[in-house]
């Protein structure tokens, strides 16, 4: 890729983003290119699968390079082993208290006892 693709294209993703279009000739102009050097440059991206070019050299990024170069999106994550906090009821907590970590050493001894 040429200097002048690349300058092309660094201006044209900080001036519309992924999902924009734009006209080569004016985004060349603001990085110091003429308007055959900017049609140029967009003919080489959209050679390369970066640009699509309409018939009046209008451009937009190709979905590939819009995957590419987008945001990773988030995979959706499992749920937690912990309840949230909505499903809580208020004034409960979710601690075990001493009674209940007390109650099933009693059976066990009740439960020796008997036998």
């Amino acid at each position: 890729m040429t200097n002048e693709a690349q300058k092309l294209l660094e201006q044209a993703v900080k001036a519309v983003g992924l999902r924009g279009s734009f006209d080569p000739a004016e985004m060349g102009h603001k990085v110091g290119l003429n308007r055959t050097q900017a049609e140029a440059a967009a003919r080489m991206l959209s050679n390369a699968g970066v640009l699509v070019l309409g018939f009046d050299l209008a451009a937009h990024f190709t979905p590939e390079y819009r995957k590419f170069r987008g945001p990773v999106e988030k995979k959706s994550d499992k749920k937690s082993a912990e309840p949230s906090v909505s499903s809580r009821t208020p004034g409960k907590t979710t601690k075990a208290s001493r009674k209940d970590v007390e109650k099933p050493e009693k059976k066990r001894k009740k439960l020796a006892a008997a036998r």
